[in-house]
């Protein structure tokens, strides 16, 4: 007998994660909260040291970690004022700036936060990889070591 669908359409595939979710079913390993200094900082992205102790930038210089996503906020980001999780050793989801594969080098673009592979400009971070393969602007496993 068929199923009936009483409510609606819905994906038949649900997606793995969303950037800046925990990729894996056990807690971060280090998570820091800092104080989001300059502008909104969008969930999966990278960030670095601010210019007042304890805060975070989008992107920047000194690199500080990534940023995990949180659901109390309303816009998918971090407004400015308010504490960001931020993963420093864990595996989190994030959108991947470039096509990647797990045998490339983890960079991130200064002026946006986004994660890529691409060397040119970008600063890399120490003791990451990609976990998998994804296409650009498909969510990517990135491990924080």
């Amino acid at each position: 007998m068929p199923v009936t669908d009483w409510v609606g359409t819905y994906d038949q595939d649900r997606a793995v994660g969303f950037a800046g979710m925990l990729a894996e079913g056990q807690p971060a390993r280090d998570v820091a909260s800092k104080v989001v200094e300059t502008a909104a900082v969008p969930f999966g992205l990278a960030v670095g040291a601010g210019t007042a102790d304890g805060s975070v930038t989008l992107g920047g210089a000194g690199y500080i970690g990534i940023t995990l996503a949180d659901k109390a906020q309303t816009a998918d980001e971090y407004p400015v004022g308010v504490m960001a999780g931020v993963i420093r050793k864990g595996t989190v989801w994030v959108t991947a700036g470039a096509a990647v594969t797990p045998a490339d080098t983890v960079y991130f673009v200064p002026a946006t936060g986004v994660i890529t592979n691409v060397a040119t400009g970008n600063t890399a971070i120490p003791g990451a990889k990609f976990e998998t393969t994804a296409a650009s602007g498909a969510l990517v496993r990135v491990y924080l070591g």
